[in-house]
């Protein structure tokens, strides 16, 4: 199903110069630094940050929500981030950063919607709308190529599975959640659906070059075995493996849990990574970020949100084998961009490199265990 949206008519200006339709042909023939540039780019990772006043803030909140409170800002990426306390509500604000196309954020606001429509008993933060009865509210931004965006969503109470110990029951809920997510997405469409986005795994095989910022031998070598990987098992089914529209990044600090409720997870938040890509990729996001957890048992976590996953949605054996490599990759991708990142911010660089460490630990643990026999009984 696809929603009745037309991308010109929200009056952002010229489209930026790599564009989701047309970024694959616009990049082939150039270098994979020139790709790699062009996807940081237009996810939004290139870009100086831009502030708000919170007086400015609260001001535009009165004016398009008729809200009023106190704010307090969230420190994040890329969006500014803030929790509105509203007398006994709670909310949370975000506003977009000046070089992201409203139409992208707009992708983001449509996939919620979607899911509020076709899906009401998931557990998904909701959007608020603005007294115009619109889903978000452009800013005008004169340093930057786009309007910027609001938006206010209802603030979600709760535990983040990362600060939670969970256990296998629990991990195997986390795998079913997005499973059942992933499914209501299936007929779920947008014009910019098909973006360029860093963390998409589709892209993974074009950032070898990132190894050019890892300067530890055994960390490289360990990178360029996993690369080797993906490239045999995972780059030849591309074109085949099952796609869609996905939520992109259903880490444990988008999960929110509460241990006392049957079902576990309590809330899906933050659509940010929204993307069509082969389903696998979206487990592996999970996957990734379990991997290593249990130095004794490398993959048991991840295992256990897979076999959630595939007691809702089972996948094919060929896609299983892609899956146990392409969670690798998320991992390392994550090292290898904060390396880069680090390359590209040196008053940042010790902290974002301490940062790295624990993912280059958790990929050498797990590639010292053996490798998940497959076919894995559902």
């Amino acid at each position: 199903m696809s929603p009745s949206f037309d991308p010109t008519a929200l009056g952002t200006g010229p489209a930026p110069a790599i564009g989701a339709a047309d970024s694959a042909e616009a990049t082939r023939g150039n270098s994979d630094f020139a790709f790699i540039d062009a996807v940081a780019s237009e996810s939004g990772l290139l870009a100086e940050q831009s502030r708000l006043a919170d007086p400015a803030v609260l001001e535009l909140l009165e004016q398009s929500y008729g809200l009023k409170g106190t704010l307090v800002r969230i420190p994040t990426e890329k969006d500014e981030t803030f929790r509105l306390q509203d007398g006994e509500e709670a909310y949370l604000v975000k506003v977009s950063p000046p070089d992201e196309d409203p139409v992208i954020v707009h992708l983001q606001t449509a996939c919620m919607e979607h899911l509020e429509r076709t899906a009401p008993e998931l557990p998904v933060q909701r959007v608020l709308r603005s007294l115009a009865g619109d889903p978000q509210v452009l800013i005008p931004a004169p340093g930057g190529p786009f309007d910027r965006v609001l938006r206010v969503m209802r603030f979600m109470p709760g535990d983040l599975l990362a600060t939670h110990e969970a256990s296998a029951g629990q991990l195997q809920l986390v795998g079913s959640s997005l499973a059942r997510l992933g499914l209501a997405l299936q007929d779920f469409d947008h014009p910019r659906a098909d973006r360029l986005l860093l963390w998409d795994l589709k892209h993974f095989h074009r950032m070898r070059p990132l190894l050019d910022y890892v300067d530890d031998e055994q960390k490289r070598s360990l990178a360029e075995n996993i690369f080797d990987r993906f490239d045999e098992k995972v780059v030849p089914l591309l074109d085949t493996l099952t796609s869609q529209v996905v939520h992109g990044d259903f880490s444990p600090f988008n999960v929110i849990v509460n241990p006392d409720r049957p079902d576990y997870v309590t809330g899906i938040i933050d659509f940010g990574d929204v993307v069509r890509t082969p389903v696998i990729f979206d487990i592996s996001v999970t996957m990734a970020n379990l991997l290593g957890t249990d130095q004794a048992n490398p993959w048991e976590h991840a295992l256990q949100v897979m076999d959630g996953y595939r007691s809702i949605r089972p996948l094919p054996v060929e896609e299983l084998e892609a899956l146990i490599v392409s969670a690798q990759a998320r991992l390392l991708l994550r090292a290898l961009i904060t390396q880069w990142r680090a390359s590209q911010l040196p008053q940042r660089r010790d902290y974002l490199l301490s940062h790295s460490k624990p993912d280059w630990d958790r990929l050498a643990a797990t590639a010292a265990a053996p490798a998940p026999k497959l076919p894995l009984t559902p």
